[in-house]
């Protein structure tokens, strides 16, 4: 009956980390492949565990031993679920901290009460403790834990691999290497150690989404809604960084010509048409010599950071028109241009004055 309560106990301890590795993550296949190809390799671990015991002449195999065997799950589920690697070790990791946990303390305890069948009862203590224990953890893991996997960058997605492993060693080290230590404190350490990663993954998640969060915020206040590109507050802060820089570049202030002409004629939704065009088409004209902000209405900004200002200009308009396919006609755009530091040494004197060129040009072209 102990070699039955041992091996059941091991069983259970890897069908729930098998379980929380499928809620967690997405399958590549069908329930029916994945509980095949699972079940597949259940069988091969057991029959190189029966082995290994055979080779060895010992009645059981050790616990740290079996860990590493059940470890090597790893292979079957990078290969049947969607997940990353780094991050199938990251749930991996996460999930065997908890199972290490509840199975050592079950059997820790069931001897700490001095029950005449230890494993026995180790075995009714860990399913209780699992029942109420792993609908917890995986809704831990679905809904902080891969959100915090899914929402950093690689780097922090191995980082996090490390620290699980970190984590998980430390276990294992309280766990089957320190025979000096009570079970008593095995126990409370362990406990500790199991608290300490969840707090720590929770805090975590905390900063994660809060860093989210204020870069959705951030997005939605330096953005325009309308033509999704950058906005007033962008552009002076841009231009405040290459100006503290001291970097030159040219400020190219843009207003649409006879821009009410389109509403009025058109509608207003043509008219956010219109807008929209012209700055895929602005955007296109610029390439990587610059940036497109839109200061309100129908007037746009460009930041150009090239030389030559004539030259850009003049293929600035021609392409602007090559661009431009609308089902309206494009009526031109009026445009004043300011250097810095040449011009003037502030974004607002710069404005000022690439502003005030802008009108004069389209006063011009009223008066024709």
């Amino acid at each position: 009956m102990e070699t039955l309560a041992r091996s059941i106990i091991f069983l259970e301890m890897l069908f729930v980390n098998l379980l929380t590795a499928d809620r967690s993550a997405r399958r590549k296949y069908s329930l029916g492949k994945t509980v095949g190809v699972l079940f597949l390799y259940t069988i091969f671990i057991l029959l190189l565990s029966f082995s290994l015991r055979f080779i060895l002449t010992i009645p059981y195999l050790d616990p740290s031993l079996i860990i590493l065997l059940g470890l090597t799950y790893f292979l079957p589920l990078n290969y049947l679920y969607q997940e990353a690697w780094y991050k199938i070790l990251s749930i991996m990791f996460f999930s065997w901290i908890h199972t290490m946990t509840v199975t050592f303390f079950s059997i820790q305890l069931s001897d700490i009460l001095g029950f005449s069948y230890q494993f026995q009862a180790a075995l009714i203590i860990q399913t209780i403790i699992y029942l109420v224990s792993t609908p917890f953890v995986i809704k831990s893991v679905r809904n902080k834990f891969l959100y915090i996997l899914r929402n950093i960058s690689t780097w922090m997605n191995y980082y996090l691999v490390f620290l699980g492993l970190i984590e998980f060693l430390i276990l294992c080290i309280i766990y089957f290497y320190l025979p000096s230590m009570s079970s008593i404190w095995k126990i409370i350490t362990g406990l500790l150690v199991a608290l300490t990663t969840l707090l720590s993954y929770h805090l975590i998640y905390i900063i994660v989404k809060n860093s989210k969060s204020i870069a959705v915020l951030k997005n939605l206040a330096y953005t325009d809604n309308l033509t999704k590109i950058k906005n007033r507050l962008a552009l002076f802060l841009d231009c405040d960084e290459l100006i503290a820089e001291k970097s030159p570049f040219t400020l190219i202030y843009m207003d649409l010509d006879n821009f009410k002409k389109v509403n009025d004629i058109y509608g207003h939704s043509m008219g956010d048409k219109y807008l929209r065009n012209f700055t895929e088409a602005a955007i296109a004209a610029v390439g990587s010599k610059g940036s497109i902000y839109r200061m309100s209405g129908d007037e746009f900004v460009c930041m150009y950071k090239g030389s030559k200002i004539k030259l850009f200009l003049k293929k600035f308009r021609e392409n602007l028109v090559d661009f431009l396919k609308m089902e309206i006609p494009f009526l031109g755009v009026s445009i004043g241009c300011a250097r810095f530091p040449r011009d003037a040494p502030t974004i607002d004197e710069l404005i000022k004055k690439a502003d005030k060129k802008m009108y004069q040009v389209k006063k011009e072209k009223n008066s024709l």
